[in-house]
């Protein structure tokens, strides 16, 4: 079965839209991790780590975890369609990271 060129589009747009998600997600943790020599913002100093987060990380992250439940949605909705299962997977493996993470702090919130 041949796609047509509309779902050819939509594939290569879901496929940015993956890897968008990875990459913002590995720039936000990077950058968090190395915010000391980066920007000076001293570890364990409130102030400075909650602006840093709220101007920065959490925008980055929650950028990141809407692309990567839009990605799983969209593959999700066009399963049936789209016919090349790796490509499939490879795009819900993109997305995967930014939600586990996501559930993972949701999980670490309520267990503290």
């Amino acid at each position: 079965m041949k796609l047509s060129q509309r779902h050819i589009k939509k594939i290569k747009w879901t496929t940015r839209m993956a890897f968008s998600s990875l990459g913002i997600l590995i720039i936000a943790l990077l950058i968090n991790e190395f915010r000391v020599p980066l920007f000076g913002i001293k570890k364990g100093y409130a102030p400075h780590n909650f602006g840093f987060n709220f101007t920065f990380f959490l925008p980055s992250m929650a950028i990141a975890i809407g692309l990567g439940f839009a990605v799983i949605g969209r593959t999700i909705k066009h399963w049936k369609t789209w016919t090349n299962l790796n490509k499939k997977l490879v795009l819900i493996g993109l997305s995967i990271p930014s939600i586990g993470i996501l559930s993972f702090v949701i999980i670490k919130m309520f267990s503290l």
